[in-house]
């Protein structure tokens, strides 16, 4: 951490002072229906009547630095006409389904039939229409700035306005981009036609004027429509770039396109005898943007402390996130958590905690910038400092760590390796099979690497206890349905779901995890770290993924990426039955570590 612990304690002191004398860092809303928000696992529904907004939105900053200048390629398509016009694309566009807002990758469907296209970010081959009709739209809104160009449209697939003045508000920035790093060759013949988009975590987002063709690391995105210029400003097309900066789009009743960040998932970390809660978003929350209310309860109403991010979408369904299990009955003095957006004010989301006895919360800042961090407290109690060191290379985020007031540093982890799995229902995906052989290799395909994986992840969960479920355990087919079916009906506790990587760029190395709901992305922090350490392999870090089996199974659920088949070094790793076993056991111990720090899921029992 940059900053020390006594800069911090001295920071949350003046917090706490502040709460002590009474006040509030906000005042309390009227009623207790106003402060109570949807059940995380539960439909969203509008809060009642008598809530008051809370203060608006500061403006975010804007990019002072030079504009590039860019040049229009002779090539490049003719610009398009203002909406009401005439379109730049009268063709209708072929089925498939449409982005939806306030995720961070498109709704891709899990890669198959060796397709590795459709990994994170990709969206399926055949693009759908917009997710609103075009002719609709007449402005558009970046958090609370309205752009003044009307904007652009290409046929139904997309509109186009320049937005690298206001990606400081969805998190990003937007510089030029060396063509030697642009992969695929997707160069274009001047240096001032390559650009990139710079994201918090995570490699740049790298496009060419005039293609429809973006790179996000080596993976491969294709775009509803080609950037293009129109004097010197940059036109990019938003129903693109959004999904991939993890921002939601929502169209007002003024046929204003309105883009926020969002709050992408929601977690609670038991530590000492007090819970924090950390908020993953896909931009940094600015200094003060938050507001925290404590409220002592009443009859018949529980105390409560919430907190809202006026200028954020809620962008992770709440009625797939299994949050409240973290908060088993009677575990320290929360009773449960719960998240959903105002309907008064559809550009917010509040985060409610119910609790036993009333505390307050506190704010504590990370390393992370789009780590949002809060400590629940009694009044004049001294606060843990919170220490989560993340790698900036591979966007991992290793377990926060506790700072005690006696100066002494713990991990909030249980290590022990003798926790036992004892009663637990655990699917073991193997990826692929059949007539879908997944990625191929120069010598080997990728399903029978997954299953041979599988088979041994299954021999180490078994010796501690677990009983194991393999979705396939022979070379045929299982449909993504099918897999998700399967865990699902049996009620299982875990779903783990066995793959390997592949890229054009036979240089790509190292392991990943994927997860989708936010108790998964425990799961996953916990796994990989144990996959990278048994491995050896460069650490690619977790991430947000819409991978359907891991979207569509209701218990935690995670996909590893192990290695490479594409690469010559990491495939003949890939035909080394000890690193096989290695793989296992390593995907093995993190499955133990998740279970002894937070517990089972229960959903088997």
């Amino acid at each position: 951490m940059h900053c020390s612990f006594s800069r911090l304690r001295a920071f949350l002191a003046l917090i706490l002072f502040v709460s002590s004398v009474g006040a509030p860092l906000v005042p309390a809303l009227a009623s207790d229906e106003d402060q109570v928000s949807t059940p995380l696992g539960g439909p969203i529904k509008s809060l009642g009547k008598g809530s008051r907004p809370s203060a608006p939105r500061p403006a975010a900053p804007v990019s002072t630095a030079p504009r590039p200048t860019y040049r229009v390629n002779a090539a490049q398509k003719p610009t398009p006409e203002v909406l009401g016009g005439k379109s730049l694309t009268d063709g209708q566009p072929s089925s498939g389904t449409p982005y939806s807002p306030g995720t961070a990758y498109s709704d891709a469907s899990e890669k198959s039939s060796g397709d590795k296209a459709a990994a994170p970010g990709q969206p399926p081959a055949a693009l759908g229409p917009a997710p609103y009709d075009l002719g609709l739209i007449k402005k558009v809104q970046v958090g609370n700035q309205l752009l003044p160009q009307t904007p652009l449209r290409v046929g139904n697939l997309d509109i186009m306005v320049p937005l690298v003045d206001q990606m400081p508000i969805l998190g990003a920035t937007v510089t030029k981009a060396d063509p030697r790093n642009m992969p695929g060759g997707n160069v274009a013949p001047t240096d001032a036609q390559n650009f990139q988009i710079n994201v918090p975590a995570g490699p740049p987002i790298m496009m060419t004027v005039g293609r429809e063709t973006a790179w996000i690391g080596n993976l491969e995105q294709t775009l509803r429509a080609a950037p293009l210029v129109i004097g010197n400003q940059i036109y990019l097309p938003v129903f693109s770039i959004a999904p991939l900066l993890g921002a939601a789009a929502r169209l007002d009743d003024a046929g204003t396109l309105v883009l926020t960040p969002t709050i992408q998932s929601v977690e609670l970390f038991p530590i000492q005898d007090t819970f924090a809660i950390t908020i993953k978003t896909s931009a940094p929350v600015p200094p003060g943007l938050a507001k925290i209310v404590a409220t002592p309860g009443g009859p018949g109403n529980s105390p409560k402390v919430y907190v809202d991010f006026p200028g954020y979408s809620m962008g992770f369904d709440a009625g797939n996130s299994t949050i409240e299990r973290l908060v088993a009955p009677g575990s320290g003095n929360v009773l449960r958590a719960r998240a959903g957006m105002p309907s008064k004010f559809p550009d917010t989301t509040r985060i409610v905690m119910d609790l036993k006895k009333p505390l307050v919360g506190l704010a504590q800042p990370l390393p992370d910038p789009t780590l949002y961090a809060l400590v629940l407290l009694e009044r004049g109690e001294t606060p843990p400092v919170l220490v989560a060191n993340s790698n900036p290379m591979t966007g991992a985020e290793p377990p926060i760590i506790v700072q005690g007031t006696t100066g002494e540093t713990v991990s909030n982890l249980d290590r022990s390796s003798n926790k036992s799995l004892r009663g637990m229902n655990i699917v073991v995906d193997a990826g692929h099979g059949g007539h879908d052989p997944g990625a191929r290799g120069k010598s080997s395909i990728e399903k029978d690497h997954t299953l041979d994986i599988a088979r041994r992840l299954r021999a180490h969960l078994q010796a501690r206890g677990a009983n194991v479920l393999m979705s396939r355990d022979g070379d045929y087919f299982i449909s993504l349905q099918g897999r998700v079916d399967f865990a699902n009906q049996r009620r299982a506790d875990l779903f783990i779901s066995v793959h390997i990587n592949s890229s054009v760029n036979k240089g790509s190395t190292g392991t990943q995890t994927f997860y989708y709901t936010a108790i998964s992305q425990s799961l996953a922090r916990e796994v990989h770290k144990e996959l990278s350490k048994a491995t050896g392999r460069p650490n690619r870090g977790i991430a947000q993924a819409r991978f359907y089996v891991i979207r569509h199974t209701r218990m935690p659920s995670i996909l590893t990426e192990s290695a490479f088949v594409s690469n010559p070094a990491e495939e003949a790793l890939l035909k080394n039955p000890q690193y096989r076993e290695r793989i296992g056991k390593g995907i093995a111990q993190g499955i133990a570590n998740y279970v002894s720090v937070y517990g089972r899921p229960g959903l088997s029992g």
